[in-house]
């Protein structure tokens, strides 16, 4: 059963970021980049994000995840995300009605099969191409927002993000080895953005 809790209503972002926004033409990377960076801040006061999907009844409806008709995953699981490259960008992976969920990705690509795992510092062995500390801090956000985690938002995948990604896993019936990949992405609650009005959902939703 995926989790509901109630979440504080987040502001707008500022005249700037909107700018920002619009300077870029909104592209899906770039909105991305901005969520990582903390566009959103101030979570405290604003409006509500009016028209964002409702969140799903439990057991029913876009994106529910009912736990019983997943298996725990196995060690070819494990393995396979085990296997995959490293997550070096987010983008914003559009959704229904305008709304999408900015996740790590494939560096210049728009897959979003890629892992982050511990020692991702940000980057990987000696690779140096793409922006994984992006990636890293959308992940990370959104594990404080949606899950309560109070990780620190440094784009470093040590101990302490490994451990609540691992806690994940296991609230959603997945082996839990502490790697983000994309089973661990189909299962989360994430955050949503609307770009053309520039505003985030005020709870977590399962649409991947």
């Amino acid at each position: 059963m995926k989790l509901r809790p109630t979440f504080p209503k987040l502001r707008r972002p500022s005249p700037r970021t909107l700018l920002v926004i619009a300077a870029v033409a909104l592209s899906p990377i770039a909105v991305a980049a901005l969520a990582a960076k903390g566009a959103d801040s101030s979570p405290d006061q604003g409006a509500p994000s009016a028209g964002a999907p409702a969140a799903p009844d439990s057991g029913t409806g876009q994106g529910a995840r009912d736990a019983g008709t997943k298996d725990a995953g196995t060690n070819a699981d494990a393995a396979a995300a085990a296997s995959l490259q490293q997550c070096r960008t987010a983008r914003l992976v559009p959704t229904a009605n305008g709304w999408g969920v900015p996740v790590p990705s494939v560096w210049a690509s728009s897959s979003t099969a890629c892992n982050l795992m511990s020692g991702d510092s940000p980057y990987r062995g000696g690779q140096r191409t793409g922006d994984p500390d992006t990636a890293i801090r959308t992940l990370q956000r959104n594990l404080n927002y949606c899950y309560g985690s109070k990780l620190t938002v440094d784009g470093l995948y040590g101990s302490n993000t490994r451990s609540v990604v691992k806690q994940v896993q296991q609230r959603h019936g997945l082996t839990a080895d502490g790697i983000y990949g994309p089973r661990t992405r189909s299962a989360m609650n994430w955050r949503l953005f609307h770009s053309a009005k520039g505003i985030w959902s005020t709870g977590c939703y399962s649409p991947l």
